[in-house]
């Protein structure tokens, strides 16, 4: 009996001990599955931030070509609007510069028709002397 009492004293403690040893490995295991779990998620969170980050990065890549582009259209239609002015006003000061040279072939043509009327005047002048001669001739 005392072997039987020995033998059960003997088998409680052994129970007490591996359910004192199996609750200690149940809670390092829940330890040990929660460090996973936070490793895990905070994996997840750095690869979110990660994504985030390039995708920001990205944008501000398009946003900048974008307004690249737009300043270059700006420029070329600019140089394109000079452009145009500078040839209307070319067009405009050959324009002026005949019409200057229209003005001046006017004007030397009314001096060449004062000089044909005084030139007239005088050879009616002329004439009329020429007639009173003719009239002093024949009075005679």
């Amino acid at each position: 009996m005392k072997k039987i009492m020995l033998s059960l004293i003997a088998g409680m403690c052994l129970a007490s001990f591996s359910s004192f040893s199996f609750a200690d490995e149940m809670s390092q295991m829940k330890e040990d599955v929660k460090g996973e779990v936070g490793k895990m998620q905070s994996d997840v969170k750095g690869e979110k931030d990660k994504m985030k980050a390039d995708v920001k990065s990205e944008q501000a890549k398009i946003k900048a070509d974008a307004k690249a582009k737009q300043n270059k259209m700006k420029a070329d239609a600019k140089a394109e609007q000079a452009k145009m002015k500078a040839g209307m006003k070319g067009k405009s000061d050959e324009m002026k510069g005949k019409g200057e040279a229209m003005k001046k072939k006017e004007e030397a043509m009314k001096g060449e028709m004062k000089g044909m009327n005084e030139e007239m005047k005088g050879m009616g002048k002329e004439m009329k002397g020429m007639g009173e001669d003719m009239k002093g001739m024949m009075g005679k």
